[in-house]
């Protein structure tokens, strides 16, 4: 008796314990009660099966009892503690309910740990119900007095790969085929009626099973997405991985999303990028040379940010500019081009002759050439 209340006071704690909230609460209640409602109802089938075998349990110790054994120590273990036992599995069964269903948690269990300890106490009490089978098969043939199964003679048959052969394919030797013949044939072809090989038949019913687990686990625990799900989480990850590389080269500045820049700063940054690479070219205030004027309203390829932008970045070959986008960076591009539309009515000395097309802004005159983007060359430069 006291033995039985050392472990009363033992189990009905943890009982009691599992069915207490813990101070803390889940993030995302409903996420997590959506994502775990599966694995509860698993939980719940395996606590039936535990309760089963209990039950299996204690009606083989009786019989090994009426049998005059000795094997009585599961009913012994479970005699006067049935109460505590169930209130144990009962309040983690319950416990895990409560975190499924609000995200609370618990300081001993939760839902994928009772899940695991379930599974566990199922494998715990099937062993204990092979041994006890097993005492009571021996005790059965000892009360009966049948003798035991002598041991097998020495194999003097086929090999043990002979053997596996024999069973992967069920063959018929070939002394033996005119048992399986048909008796009819076709333009001399006799047919034998041979069996299907057992490894054809396992695959077939080997899909079999996986249909009932892929049937249980999608649609009747939603354990695994289906494949409308899949379909659905995956394409939201490309659609963020999409969002995410859109992000990243947000910044980056080519000939349709190119703006002037006012800043003193870049403006300087794009004189300095002038002087050292344009300079020689249209001239130190950008007069022109080899190259056109700059700071007259005429332009042969376009005036304005992107048409600048797009002069200097892939070039005119055939006029003696090379593409400057391997030697430049699009953001210096933008700020030399900002830099050369701030020469516009300068009017500095010896200035060469206007070139091109009139341009009086977006809408005007178009440009003269048209051309699409040129291959890179290393000749002199000539922007405008």
């Amino acid at each position: 008796m006291k033995n039985m209340t050392c472990w009363k006071r033992r189990l009905l704690p943890i009982g009691a314990a599992l069915l207490i909230p813990g101070p803390g609460w889940a993030q995302g209640t409903d996420a997590v009660a959506t994502a775990t409602s599966g694995s509860m109802e698993l939980v719940y089938l395996l606590l039936a099966v535990a309760v089963l075998q209990v039950g299996i349990v204690l009606s083989l110790s009786s019989v090994l009892r009426a049998l005059g054994g000795t094997g009585t120590v599961a009913a012994n273990f479970f005699k006067g503690r049935k109460t505590a036992v169930l209130l144990a599995l009962g309040g983690g069964a319950a416990a895990g309910d409560l975190h499924a269903a609000t995200g609370l948690t618990t300081p001993l269990v939760t839902v994928n740990g009772l899940m695991w300890w379930m599974i566990v106490l199922n494998i715990v009490l099937f062993a204990i119900i092979v041994v006890q089978l097993s005492v009571v098969r021996g005790m059965t043939r000892l009360l009966t007095g049948q003798p035991d199964i002598d041991a097998p003679a020495a194999p003097t048959g086929p090999s043990f790969v002979d053997s596996i052969l024999q069973r992967l394919t069920r063959s018929v030797k070939v002394e033996q085929e005119k048992d399986v013949l048909i008796q009819h044939d076709y333009d001399g072809i006799r047919e034998l009626d041979n069996v299907l090989p057992p490894w054809w038949l396992w695959l077939f019913y080997g899909t079999i099973i996986w249909s009932v687990v892929f049937l249980l686990n999608v649609h009747v625990f939603d354990l695994w997405p289906t494949g409308e799900e899949e379909y659905r989480q995956e394409m939201a990850e490309a659609k963020a991985e999409v969002e995410a590389y859109l992000k990243k080269s947000a910044g980056t500045v080519d000939e349709n999303n190119v703006t002037a820049l006012t800043e003193e700063a870049a403006i300087a940054g794009g004189k300095a990028t002038y002087d050292a690479f344009c300079k020689a070219c249209h001239g130190g205030a950008g007069e022109g040379g080899v190259g056109p004027n700059l700071t007259d309203d005429h332009w042969k390829h376009g005036g304005g940010i992107q048409n600048v932008f797009k002069t200097i970045k892939y070039g005119v070959p055939e006029k003696g500019m090379i593409a400057w986008k391997a030697q430049l960076k699009p953001t210096e591009i933008q700020a030399v081009a900002s830099y050369i539309l701030k020469l516009h009515g300068t009017n500095p000395p010896n200035a060469k002759a206007p070139e091109g097309d009139l341009w009086t802004g977006a809408g005007a005159a178009a440009p003269a050439d048209t051309r699409s983007a040129p291959a890179d060359s290393t000749a002199a430069t000539a922007i405008h």
